[in-house]
Formats: structure tokens, C-alpha cells, sequence
């Protein structure tokens, strides 16, 4: 008895001491390359920035100061993220992986699924969104210049199947403001209670199918694009929607109310509207 219990320690010292060794020696440069390898396979317009590479139990890799970038220009920064394989995925034609972020003062969670029938492994990430700082996502400034804040939740999902490639999102956006740059309404900031969107990113093309704000200075419903000119940094706008001005804003509009809605008529909705032009110079109507 006394021998097969000594067997037994020295099988499970040797597995403590493989593992140990394991992950003290983890080829960390190595799997950061293969990782921001299989990124580029993806799509070759991303890349990534791993400081170091941890293996984690259950059985997965945690990845710290993570940086995704689109054409050189910063899309996220995550603080660390944990990837987790399905065990019985890697023998199927779909892999799949779950993922755990913190980045940005919020969480991000989800899974990856990876088809390893194509050639340039298509992928499709569906992601939930819990408490993050939208005055921290630097990717905002390729999209708009003005500043936003607040906490946003919500899903993403991102396809790299052509002809549906793409990023779509249902968000939420709590106790924000908006800084203007330049001015809108002859304003300077709006703050809102909530705005909920659906949004559609694809190409050069942002799709704003469902836009409402809510809050104390105004509610508003938007949809419309903003679309990349491809020749240059320049967003082009192509907005319409409705807004129905409150008391506080429309103190603060004062004499240049008659003004701005000048042959627009109302109702129960609001003041119809468009805005249009580009995003450094855009035109307003109200009609």
C-alpha cells in the first residue's frame, strides 16, 4: 500500500512540476506572433499588439495590453483578455472560443466562431458590451468629431463572410453629453438620460438604422449614413429624423429659434429635420 501511494505522489509531483515548468516557460514571443498571424489571415487590414501571453486554467491563454488596429488607426485597447477554447470545437469544422475582456472602465464577453473550411478562416464574433467609457474609445475620432460621453452596453457582431463582412450593433448609451465640434444649433454641448441605436458598419458606410435620444434638453428620433470618401478623411453626412425641442433647450436657443425653424411645422413627433454636407462643414434644414 504504502508503495503504490508513493507511485501516486511521484505521478502527480511529476504532472505539478510539468506544469509548473510550462508556464514558467511559455513560449510567449511565439504564440504572440502566431496570434497576430492568424489575425492578418483574418483580414489583412487588422493587427495586433500583445505584451505578454499567459497560459490559464481552465484551459486558455490570457493576453495582457491588447491593442486591435484597422489600417494603422486604433480600433481597442483592452487591459487583458482571456480566450477559452470549446474542447470538442477544435475537432469540428467550426472552432469556437469564448472570450472575457476588461478595457475601457467596462467588460467585454462573447464568442468567436472560426470556420477552418475557407481559406482565409471566416469569422464571426458576437460580443456583449457592459459599463464601458465612450470618452476613452479613441476609435470615435475616425468616425466623428465630436465628443461623446458616457456608459455604453449593448451587442456587437462582426462578420468577415463576404457579402455580409461587416460590424452591426444594438447599443445603449446612459447619463452622457455631447461636446460639439463644430457647434450644432448654435450649441455647444447636449446632455441626454439615454440614446439607443442600431447601427450597421460595412465598408466605407455607416448605417444608422435606429437612432433615439432622450434626455432633459430634447428627444429625437435620427437614421440616415455617414459615408467615408475614400479620396480623403472626409465623413459625409446624409441624416434625417425628427426633434422635439424642451423648454431648457429652447430658452437657450432664444432668438435664434424663429430662425432655425423657420417653415418647419410640427407634430406630435417634433420638427422634422436633415442634416447633410460633411462632417467638418455639415447643413442643416428643418422642413
Amino acid at each position: 500500500m504504502l508503495v503504490f501511494k508513493a507511485k501516486i505522489f511521484g505521478v502527480f509531483y511529476i504532472i505539478c512540476a510539468a506544469l509548473f515548468f510550462f508556464y514558467i516557460l511559455f513560449p510567449s514571443d511565439t504564440v504572440k506572433e502566431y496570434l497576430a498571424d492568424q489575425v492578418r489571415l483574418v483580414h489583412p487590414g487588422l493587427a495586433v499588439e500583445i505584451s505578454r501571453v499567459k497560459p490559464s486554467f481552465p484551459p486558455g491563454l490570457k493576453l495582457y495590453d491588447v491593442s486591435v488596429y484597422h489600417l494603422g488607426q486604433i480600433l481597442a485597447e483592452m487591459d487583458n483578455l482571456k480566450i477559452s477554447p470549446d474542447i470538442l470545437s477544435l475537432f469540428l469544422s467550426t472552432t469556437q472560443l469564448s472570450f472575457r475582456a476588461n478595457g475601457y472602465g467596462g467588460m467585454l464577453t462573447g464568442q468567436v466562431d472560426i470556420s477552418k473550411n475557407s481559406a482565409n478562416r471566416e469569422m464571426t464574433i458576437d460580443a456583449d458590451l457592459a459599463g464601458i467609457q465612450v470618452k476613452e474609445l479613441q476609435a470615435l475620432s475616425a468616425i466623428t468629431t465630436h465628443k461623446i460621453s458616457g456608459n455604453l452596453d449593448g451587442t456587437l457582431t462582426i462578420k468577415t463572410k463576404a457579402p455580409h463582412q461587416g460590424l452591426s450593433g444594438d447599443l445603449i448609451l446612459t447619463d452622457g453629453q455631447i461636446e460639439f465640434s463644430p457647434p450644432l444649433l448654435n450649441q455647444n454641448k447636449l446632455s441626454f438620460n439615454t440614446i439607443e441605436a442600431e447601427l450597421m458598419l460595412n465598408n466605407r458606410s455607416l448605417t444608422i438604422n435606429r437612432c433615439q435620444i432622450e434626455g432633459n434638453q430634447l428627444a429625437a428620433h435620427v437614421s440616415g449614413s455617414i459615408k467615408f470618401s475614400g479620396r480623403s478623411a472626409r465623413k459625409i453626412l446624409d441624416l434625417s429624423g425628427t426633434v422635439n425641442p424642451h423648454a431648457t433647450l429652447l430658452a437657450k436657443l432664444g432668438k435664434n429659434l424663429p430662425q432655425l425653424l423657420a417653415g418647419s411645422s410640427s407634430d406630435k413627433q417634433g420638427f422634422p429635420f436633415k442634416i447633410t454636407g460633411t462632417m467638418d462643414s455639415p447643413e442643416y434644414s428643418f422642413n
